[in-house]
């Protein structure tokens, strides 16, 4: 059955050299295939009815059925409005028909009918083959019919006009909803909705999954906009063949307003040479998972030298904690306090927390101390060298452990004692040590620690030296060993 031409389709074949000739020549047939199925073509070809924002291809095969055994396609134009060429078998023209004896070419249907009511598009499709005796005319026939209408707050988007999100923070979500109204009189298919360019862009809905809509009905279409970075983003929201571009900035995300923090110091006795611990605590239960830093700090007494020994018990003098969302108090590595030591120098430890924006000090003062000892061991006999003051082969020798948190430590009073408790003559043997307690100190980088080394020569049996005892003197006073035994 042969279709009637439009007054149009004659005006547009005017437009184009056009040769009135029959469908197809002697030498070249036009088919379309679909599935693998060919189908002659008439002198029209006719795409149906496409609704506007979609699209409709049709495979076309154009065959040689000469015997030459070269034969060329020289000329091919499609004319009008709606249709387009999507794909050809050739590069260029002319293009010498392959030994299969066929060219095959795709031909796009695409209306642009955003009005209520179907709209004919019509083109011509013309062909020539070698030395343009051999030509191909055929009338491209389709209806636009009225497609979907994308909506934001009740008001039409067209085709390339850009959707635009602001700014959104990093981690948050924005949602700009977009509605797709039937405003026709009949059903109207869904048009794919292409997956999303630009990772922090995505699509949910209804309309997603819905495959028509009612006259008179909507569906509702989020485009959801979650950036992982800062700064401009885009993609392209593309539903059917209408591409709609996407534009949001994300922003550095806002912390969260955590509570004030304070620190609880468990220390028994407020001395050199303790072990304590430090808690965090909040004001309020924490509105996020939080991290925060407490730093251990230490300022000496006047005129003493600094201690690197003031630390926490992991050897440095920073500690992190973290604060779960809900909680109200923090977790050290090591649980809900951390150890720290207060060295062996007179001073201030200042203990700060910082928490998000907020911050907290904590101070513990350490008293000036007499000399504390550690510990004592007492030899006979011990080996020297001979070029050693005092270096006999009879003799006695007291190591003393201590530390002296004033680093002021001068006079040593060293005593000594038979076995029935009775002091060894000549008595206290005092010595003045407070220059060489002095340079030591001005040099060491242990605190107020000390090892104290004194080799004694005897007249006589050095088995009768049984016990001895040891008086430490510094600016605080004087403190004594317990005896110390050979």
């Amino acid at each position: 059955m042969t279709t009637p031409k439009p007054v149009a389709l004659f005006l547009l074949c005017a437009a184009v050299e056009c040769v009135l000739a029959l469908p197809a020549s002697a030498q070249l047939s036009l088919f379309t295939v679909q599935g693998g199925v060919r189908t002659p073509v008439g002198e029209s070809s006719d795409f149906g009815s496409v609704a506007n924002g979609d699209s409709a291809d049709v495979v076309f095969r154009l065959q040689y059925t000469g015997s030459a055994p070269t034969y060329y396609l020289n000329f091919f134009s499609v004319a009008g409005t709606g249709f387009s060429v999507a794909a050809t078998d050739w590069q260029t023209l002319p293009a010498a028909f392959p030994a299969s004896g066929y060219l095959d070419f795709t031909i796009n249907f695409q209306p642009n009918n955003p009005g209520t009511r179907p709209e004919n598009y019509s083109a011509i499709l013309l062909t020539y083959g070698t030395q343009g005796v051999d030509n191909v005319q055929v009338y491209l026939l389709g209806t636009g019919t009225p497609g979907l209408t994308l909506l934001q707050n009740n008001q039409p988007v067209a085709a390339g006009q850009t959707i635009g999100f602001g700014n959104v923070q990093v981690g948050s979500t924005g949602t700009v909803q977009l509605i797709l109204s039937n405003q026709t009189t009949a059903a109207l298919t869904v048009p794919a909705i292409q997956p999303l360019t630009g990772a922090a862009f995505s699509v949910a809905g209804a309309a997603v999954a819905r495959p028509s809509v009612a006259p008179g009905s909507s569906a509702e279409l989020d485009v959801v906009f979650t950036p992982t970075a800062t700064g401009p983003q885009q993609a392209t929201l593309t539903i059917g063949v209408l591409s709609y571009p996407l534009q949001g900035t994300g922003t550095a995300a806002t912390p969260p307003v955590l509570p004030q923090p304070s620190i609880q110091v468990n220390l028994a006795t407020v001395a050199s040479a303790q072990q304590g611990s430090i808690a965090v605590s909040l004001a309020a239960a924490s509105p996020a998972n939080a991290s925060g830093t407490v730093t251990l700090a230490f300022t000496p007494a006047s005129g003493l030298n600094d201690d690197p020994t003031v630390t926490f018990s992991d050897g440095t003098s920073s500690a992190s904690f973290t604060v779960a969302q809900g909680a109200t108090t923090g977790q050290f590595s090591a649980g809900p306090s951390a150890a720290f030591g207060t060295g062996t120098t007179a001073g201030t430890l200042v203990f700060t927390v910082v928490l998000g924006s907020n911050t907290a000090q904590t101070n513990v003062v350490i008293p000036t101390a007499l000399i504390g000892i550690d510990a004592a061991v007492a030899a006979r006999d011990v080996s020297c060298a001979p070029s050693e003051v005092y270096c006999t082969t009879t003799n006695v020798e007291l190591q003393i452990n201590g530390w002296d948190n004033t680093q002021t430590a001068s006079t040593i009073v060293f005593t000594f004692y038979d076995s029935s408790g009775s002091m060894i003559a000549p008595g206290n043997v005092t010595v003045d040590g407070a220059t060489a307690f002095e340079q030591y100190f001005a040099t060491s980088s242990l605190g107020g620690v000390f090892s104290l080394d004194a080799l004694f020569p005897v007249t006589g049996n050095a088995d009768l030296v049984v016990a001895a005892q040891v008086q430490l003197t510094n600016s605080v006073g004087t403190a004594q060993s317990a005896r110390i035994t050979f």
